[in-house]
């Protein structure tokens, strides 16, 4: 496990698009899970700015979004959402993205092909995620039960079709973006606490190469 303190958050999530930026550089084909959480936005930024400049290209990447809404009137799809935040920006063709469904005549059916789309590809080499304020992970709840692999999760009285602890834990890396002062004392228990489902994210500890990446707010509690 590494820790790595930066002076604030943007700088953090600049931080966060180096690395995954080098994981891409040293292997073209990479296999990318991405989380949809609102602080990965600026890092999403910073990847489409350096895509522009020509720095990275994607033409062999595969790109897994992690999470997705029960399609449900009134609601935009988080695929949209990332379409504009990334996806847009990279000139990637649509097999290159893979999603969770967002509806679904038989979700075990859906959930099952989706993890098997990702065994298929080999496995993700990275996800990118960061932790939700009560410590929750990819919409998986704090005191709920930890589904090992891809279902439909009832998340603030929303659904959300989401991978499992499992499906996260078996990538090769994680890369865990969290910022700002509202996540201190999460961060505190995700990285220096106890591993238990009450904290989903402390479990994150016993994957064999996890990164965290952290502003100087988000780090104020760990000693």
């Amino acid at each position: 496990m590494s820790v790595l303190v930066f002076s604030d958050a943007q700088t953090a999530a600049a931080a966060a698009a180096t690395l995954l930026a080098g994981q891409l550089i040293e292997k073209p084909s990479l296999v990318l899970g991405l989380g949809c959480g609102e602080p990965l936005l600026p890092s999403f930024q910073s990847l489409r700015a350096m895509t522009a400049n020509g720095l990275l290209s994607w033409g062999k990447a595969t790109l897994f979004q992690l999470s997705e809404r029960v399609a449900e009137e009134g609601k935009v799809s988080l695929r949209a959402q990332m379409d504009e935040a990334l996806y847009g920006e990279l000139s990637l063709s649509e097999g290159q993205i893979i999603a969770p469904a967002s509806a679904s005549d038989n979700w075990a059916d859906s959930c099952h092909g989706y993890e098997d789309a990702i065994l298929q590809a080999g496995g993700l080499d990275v996800a990118f995620l960061t932790v939700g304020p009560d410590g929750s992970i990819l919409f998986n709840e704090a005191e709920g039960e930890m589904a090992p692999t891809a279902h439909v999760e009832l998340y603030n009285g929303e659904k959300i079709v989401t991978a499992g602890l499992s499906t996260l834990m078996s990538a090769r890396k994680l890369v865990v973006l969290m910022t700002g002062a509202e996540m201190a004392e999460t961060a505190r228990q995700a990285i220096r606490g106890a591993v238990n489902t009450s904290v989903p994210a402390s479990l994150l500890q016993l994957h064999a190469a996890v990164t965290f990446l952290l502003d100087e707010e988000a780090a104020s509690l760990l000693v």
